[in-house]
């Protein structure tokens, strides 16, 4: 194999798979390597798999002659960031040997033979959903923040992607909160789809997606394929039943709240400066058109906070868990919130823009 290729377009290509291909020692050495593979159309096809997640993309080059191998991904990927802008020449010689030269910088390191190298799923588009990458996107920000990471509950270690009709949900919980977007889409879904996308996918996505141009959504039996941009996505799903989350979001709103969210932000942030492991909780007061945001730790010190709110309802006082609340209010990017709530026992509810909820449960004050 012999090409040649700009260094800027080789390092955006290399930089979408090192993190698959190189994310963890694997019992199969390969798979913390890169395939390089030469194409008829003067393209390199360029995967990265880690079996669980894979990415496909292709690279216009100079192909002089063609081939394939496997490059260590994080090796590579470290020597091409480092070299001198303009192009790029890449060979490999018979032994796996791949010389790469750049200006007056010239490296050898050792490839392997692509023949143990798995091979992606096949897929076919006909079926394919077709969405906007924004909407995407954008529903990910909004909900990946709330996906556990507890190993032992792996049904809710990832992200539950709804489609029927002309609308798509996404889901998010670790027990303790809940983030929920759905949004209208233009195309009509025929038969509900359910599936629950692994938290590392889930990530990969929001390196990946733009916000312009769609995105193509594939599913099959237990694996997912998002096509978009000369690049392709495939993984598998997390099996199982994600938990009846619409029981959780309360139907009451006994109290409302409306402020603005970034004052909240930097309210919550200061004053979390004194929670501690033994008092973890902030306490809340909701009074007439204002929010108090206190802590109070033994042997530390206190902190409050006052913030101008629109208030209807009863007052109460309710404690959080800080960093519930301020993954929320860092995410959504509305210049307003509104917050309801029910009992000081209850959970307690965040909207923000259109068809967007948050669910964070109440942690007891000491």
């Amino acid at each position: 194999m012999e090409i040649k290729v700009q260094k800027s377009e080789l390092l955006k290509k290399v930089g979408l798979g090192v993190n698959v291909a190189a994310a963890k020692p694997s019992t199969l050495p390969i798979l913390n390597n890169l395939l390089f593979e030469t194409q008829k159309d003067g393209k390199v096809k360029i995967v990265a798999t880690d079996m669980e997640v894979g990415i496909s993309t292709l690279l216009s080059v100079e192909i002089s002659q063609g081939g394939s191998i496997t490059v260590p991904a994080r090796k590579f990927f470290d020597i091409i960031k480092e070299l001198p802008e303009g192009s790029v020449e890449i060979s490999v010689t018979k032994n796996n040997t791949i010389s790469i030269k750049a200006g007056k910088s010239h490296f050898k390191i050792m490839g392997l033979d692509k023949e143990e190298y798995p091979k992606l799923p096949e897929f076919n588009l006909e079926n394919a959903i077709e969405i906007e990458q924004a909407v995407i996107k954008e529903s990910l920000s909004l909900t990946s923040f709330a996906i556990s990471h507890d190993e032992t509950r792996y049904v809710l270690n990832g992200i539950l992607l709804s489609l029927e009709g002309n609308q798509i949900r996404f889901a998010a919980t670790d027990g303790r909160r809940l983030a929920f977007y759905k949004k209208d889409i233009k195309q009509k879904i025929n038969k509900k789809t359910e599936i629950i996308i692994p938290s590392k996918t889930v990530h990969e996505l929001l390196k990946l997606l733009n916000w312009e141009g769609m995105v193509k959504i594939i599913h099959t039996q237990n694996k997912v394929i998002f096509y978009f941009d000369d690049t392709y996505l495939t993984s598998s799903l997390i099996e199982g039943n994600f938990p009846n989350y619409d029981q959780v979001i309360p139907k009451e709103e006994k109290t409302q709240v409306k402020a603005n969210r970034e004052e909240f932000l930097q309210a919550v942030r200061r004053a979390a400066l004194l929670t501690s492991p033994e008092a973890p909780a902030l306490k809340f007061d909701f009074i007439k058109n204002k929010i108090i945001v206190s802590a109070k730790t033994p042997n530390m010190g206190e902190a409050k906070e006052e913030l101008p709110a629109e208030f209807k309802g009863g007052e109460i006082t309710i404690g959080f868990n800080p960093g519930y609340f301020l993954d929320v209010l860092k995410n959504l990017p509305d210049e307003d919130i509104s917050i309801s709530l029910n009992d000081p026992d209850k959970p307690g509810l965040i909207k923000g823009r259109e068809g967007y909820l948050y669910v964070i449960m109440p942690m007891q004050l000491n």
